[in-house]
């Protein structure tokens, strides 16, 4: 029992500070507690919920892509013009997730076979694919969709939307893919030591590019719901969000040098980050000191662990040296 909990301890500890966020909320609006308010907050946060969670398997590797809100335009503008075109949203939603898988898998190539630093690549890319989809929008955007493209989005599984029940699907694959699959232990085993696991006879490229392609299909899922939800697709969709869907990951435990993290974790976390925003909404905080504030987030969650090792490593030596001056 004591293991478990030393196991979970991140968890447990974001478990917590959920529960103190939300008591922190419910003072400042009595309307935070109310069912359909917590739910219509969930489906907001959605879009990045599945961006977080395709990130979360590039991290786990040690890599980064700091792309995804771009591929999402990308995928809300290809899903809208398909819609006004008269596609048939089953024909639509492969379509466009093997376009955004094949962004990612773009990013992947240069990363695993080019050898680029993936910080570079993919803030290349961001640039790039943020292009596109203005190019594809036009300036006035993509208005005008059909209901099959919009119904999940208006759409309720007894109390849950739609979209937060698809959301919960994803996380739950993903996390079974980390936890049970060979790609999920290869990726632990790249993030450790990718020397060690190149010479265990691991195909790291291959995994690497897998990963930035899965990456690529989340944004393109989160494109179809941001569609449902908002209806209409501008080549500035999501823009900034990278910094909460990167806060999510590391927030939950995932190391940013790779090897490390639970699906559970970021899960967690984004609920987490969910209910801090969603108070401050409530409390009138300007939309810039919520991104101070996720900013602030993200810097504590990277560099906090750090501190830790830092201060057991100082604490330890300090007691060695003690017990020698004592013995001595």
């Amino acid at each position: 029992m004591t293991r478990a909990l030393r196991s979970y301890s991140a968890e447990l500890l974001l478990v917590v500070l959920i529960i103190l966020a939300a008591i922190w909320s419910s003072q400042l609006s009595p309307y935070f507690l109310d069912t359909t308010n917590l739910m219509n907050s969930a489906a907001f946060f959605v879009v990045f919920g599945l961006m977080a969670f395709g990130l979360f398997p590039i991290v786990v590797q040690g890599e980064i892509d700091i792309s995804l809100a771009s591929t999402l335009a990308v995928a809300s503008v290809l899903f809208a013009k398909m819609s006004v075109a008269g596609v048939p949203v089953l024909v639509a939603v492969p379509v466009v997730l093997a376009v955004t898988a094949a962004l990612g898998a773009i990013n992947g190539l240069l990363v695993a076979y080019a050898g680029l630093p993936s910080l570079a690549v993919t803030l290349g890319t961001l640039g790039a694919y943020r292009g596109v989809a203005y190019l594809l929008a036009g300036d006035a955007g993509v208005t005008g969709l059909t209901k099959d493209y919009t119904f999940l989005g208006m759409s309720w599984i007894g109390v849950v939307p739609s979209t937060v029940v698809l959301f919960l699907v994803a996380a739950v694959v993903i996390g079974v893919v980390m936890e049970t699959t060979k790609f999920g232990r290869y990726s632990y085993a790249i993030g450790a030591n990718p020397d060690a696991s190149r010479s265990a006879s691991v195909p790291v490229r291959q995994v690497r590019v897998g990963a930035y392609a899965i990456a690529g299909a989340m944004a393109g899922l989160a494109g179809f719901v941001w569609v449902n939800q908002y209806q209409s697709a501008r080549g500035d969709n999501a823009d900034g969000a990278i910094l909460f869907v990167l806060t999510a990951v590391v927030l939950g435990g995932v190391s940013i040098k790779g090897g490390s993290g639970r699906a559970l974790g970021v899960l967690l976390s984004t609920l987490l980050l969910a209910t801090i925003q969603t108070g401050m909404k409530l409390a009138n905080v300007p939309g810039t000191s919520q991104t101070l504030v996720i900013g602030i987030l993200l810097i504590a969650s990277i560099g906090g662990p750090q501190l830790i090792t830092l201060l057991r490593s100082t604490f330890g030596r300090m007691r060695r040296t003690s017990a020698s001056m004592a013995g001595g």
